[in-house]
């Protein structure tokens, strides 16, 4: 009979998940965005990032390897102990370090000397409430661009560093996430004990929907609200906006979905909750109107 060691187990439990794929089933490994962030093929509601890893359709975690194989793949405690322990003996591993910094630097882009544009834009054009749109100009949400007088939205950190930011033109619809940004702190409008989280594909969604609200004297304080900066149609994976806003607020549990009324919306809507239901409350309410929820917002002001 195969004997463990005390010694052995120190050195299984050292092993992480992602050192673990990253030399022994580096084809498992899907990268996610310019992050050092994980999904894996064969368990894509799995992600790894931080030194951690979340199997979210299942609501556990762990950090080691040795969690992985008795939560995900089964296996005993001593099984998965004496065949990790083989493998460390036979193939030493090379150890991982995940970065926590994305790629590229991140810097804010220039900013004007006046919102004007971006105020008009927000207001009379995408039908924005006016005090809401003060308010993020504000608090250092939003601002305008120099030269070319886009919308900035600015995401932070839990320091409230920026580390994130998207432009959207007040002349075109040219948008696109800045250089360097970590989609992981995607735009935000939160409190840390918020139970309720709303989310959107876009930032002038999530806006409209805080705008409709306003206009019927709802108070939206005691919700949160996410944008994902995008979907992609292709992709049924989860956003790393979303589940890296659910690891660091643990306090959500209820999830409202108001994604577009498109086949990218839809599908995108049905992975979430696919991958989600077991942990969260979580409901599909896409706009009663409209492709989106501006849309919904301009039929309701006539626009």
């Amino acid at each position: 009979m195969t004997q463990i060691r005390k010694s052995d187990i120190a050195k299984i439990k050292e092993l992480d998940l992602l050192t673990y794929f990253k030399n022994y089933g580096p084809d498992e490994l899907i990268r996610n965005g310019r992050n050092e962030s994980y999904y894996l093929r064969h368990h894509d509601s799995l992600k790894l990032s931080n030194g951690m890893w979340y199997w979210w359709s299942r609501g556990i975690g762990g950090k080691t390897a040795l969690d992985y194989l008795i939560k995900v793949e089964g296996f005993t405690f001593k099984d998965a102990a004496i065949y990790l322990k083989d493998l460390i003996q036979n193939h030493p591993p090379t150890k991982h370090y995940p970065s926590r910094k994305p790629n590229l630097p991140f810097r804010l882009p220039e900013r004007n000397d006046s919102e004007y544009k971006v105020f008009d834009y927000l207001v009379n054009e995408r039908c924005i409430d006016p005090n809401l749109v003060k308010e993020l100009i504000k608090n250092g949400k939003l601002y305008e661009g120099k030269f070319t007088h886009d919308a900035i939205f600015v995401g932070f950190d839990e320091d409230h560093i920026p580390r994130f930011a998207c432009r959207r033109s007040t002349v075109t619809n040219h948008k696109q996430d800045c250089h360097g940004s970590n989609k992981e702190y995607s735009f935000n409008i939160s409190k840390s004990d918020n139970e309720v989280l709303h989310v959107f594909e876009s930032v002038i969604d999530l806006l409209s929907f805080i705008s409709i609200a306003m206009m019927y004297d709802i108070d939206y304080s005691s919700a949160s609200y996410l944008s994902l900066s995008g979907i992609s149609g292709n992709d049924q994976r989860i956003s790393i906006a979303l589940m890296s806003y659910l690891d660091r607020h643990p306090y959500i549990n209820h999830i409202v979905l108001h994604l577009d009324n498109d086949p990218a919306g839809r599908a995108s809507s049905s992975s979430i909750i696919q991958a989600l239901k077991n942990r969260y409350d979580i409901k599909d309410k896409p706009p009663q109107e409209g492709k989106d929820v501006n849309d919904y917002l301009k039929i309701l002001k006539k626009f």
